[in-house]
């Protein structure tokens, strides 16, 4: 808990250093850098963080010895199984091959932010609070499919399906369920609109009373060891909800009053984050869904700083079903409304993220190192 306390203290020294005044793409840099570093060597140091650490350290040792006659390991993907054995011919041990995964997820992750996000500090915060981070340290095989989503983000938004398509297929080289993210595709082009609302309410709905029956049939084909597991029968708190739920609420209210601009961009970040509120509500009943909210969950870190630039810019014209108007359109009241919603969702944040730390969320605590040392929570787990 200390441990990552400190980190939390850390980015929001170096978000008041660099972006807070004058913010500039020159600031927006180095503070990625810098911070994207320290949570490189917060996930490159670890040793037994994340629940299924041991089992790829394991893996890494068998495939070191074992060859390429057999290209089969548990239950892992072709992709993984064979960057894994090609990496087990130049690395020495799994304290390396940690290091080259670590790589594979904080890289993208920073170029995806720095490159998107119209307010990085805000999206980096976002990463570490919405557990985006620790995932990375837990569900690695995942982790490479999330960083290739990314990338495919590009392409998503220009509306060239090839290429996306293509990395998306590459991506389930290294984990199937990113497969979701092709009929999403088009899913993604309808607009934002309170009649689309009603229409995923009502999907949420069926697929939250008949998801068992519905789950039950998927694992019979994709991922059978989790048939009859604890993962379909219980779910997560749903707290986890509330962020995803608040924000693409606010963005789906905002269309509605002009204040943000529905570019196509902008257009498929709103679905992409309805879509992750879907997930995120799903898994209060079937903690597997939690893998999939993630493909969704990073376009939550793009969309707060679009409603607080559109905010900022263009106010708030709301007219009632009376006539009555509300109207916030000074600089000030602009300034202020802003600045408290970006106060609000933050701090929902960061309750997200120590809610999870007590409920030891992808095994993060207590923080452990090869380095030898150890940061003892306040807290037993």
């Amino acid at each position: 808990m200390l441990f990552y306390t400190i980190n939390n203290l850390l980015i929001l020294f170096w978000s008041a250093l660099f972006c807070f005044h004058k913010p500039s793409k020159t600031k927006n840099i180095i503070f990625t850098v810098i911070a994207f570093s320290q949570l490189f060597l917060i996930m490159v140091c670890r040793y037994q963080i994340g629940y299924d650490y041991n089992m790829y350290a394991v893996g890494f040792n068998f495939m070191h010895d074992d060859g390429f006659a057999n290209m089969t390991y548990k239950d892992w993907e072709i992709g993984f199984v064979l960057l894994t054995k090609l990496l087990g011919l130049v690395l020495p041990n799994y304290v390396w091959y940690m290091g080259f995964l670590t790589l594979a997820a904080i890289v993208p992750a920073a170029i995806f932010i720095y490159k998107n996000s119209e307010m990085p500090w805000v999206s980096t915060i976002l990463y570490i609070n919405t557990f985006i981070f620790f995932m990375s340290m837990n569900f690695i095989r995942q982790m490479i499919a999330l960083s290739l989503v990314m990338l495919a983000w590009s392409f998503m938004k220009r509306n060239k399906f090839l290429p996306f398509l293509l990395i998306i297929l590459a991506a389930s080289l290294f984990h199937q369920t990113v497969l979701i993210l092709i009929p999403v595709y088009l899913l993604i082009k309808i607009k934002p609109t309170i009649k689309e609302l009603i229409i995923y309410a009502y999907f949420l709905l069926w697929f939250y009373i008949s998801s068992e029956g519905f789950i039950d049939l998927i694992t019979k084909f994709f991922h059978e060891e989790y048939t009859g597991s604890s993962f379909l029968s219980e779910g997560l708190s749903f707290v986890y909800a509330i962020l995803p739920l608040l924000v693409t609420a606010a963005a789906f209210f905002l269309v509605k009053t002009g204040t943000i601009n529905l570019t196509a961009e902008n257009k498929y970040i709103i679905n992409l984050s309805l879509i992750a509120v879907i997930f995120t509500i799903t898994m209060s009943r079937h903690s597997i869904i939690e893998r999939l909210s993630y493909y969704f969950l990073i376009f939550i870190m793009l969309l707060v700083p679009v409603i607080y630039r559109s905010i900022r810019t263009k106010g708030i014209k709301f007219n009632f079903g009376d006539s009555k108007t509300v109207e916030i359109s000074t600089e000030r009241q602009k300034a202020a409304v802003a600045v408290i919603f970006l106060i609000v969702v933050l701090a929902l944040s960061y309750f997200h993220f120590y809610y999870g730390l007590f409920d030891n969320a992808h095994g993060a605590v207590p923080y452990n190192t090869w380095l030898r040392f150890s940061w003892t929570p306040y807290l037993s787990y």
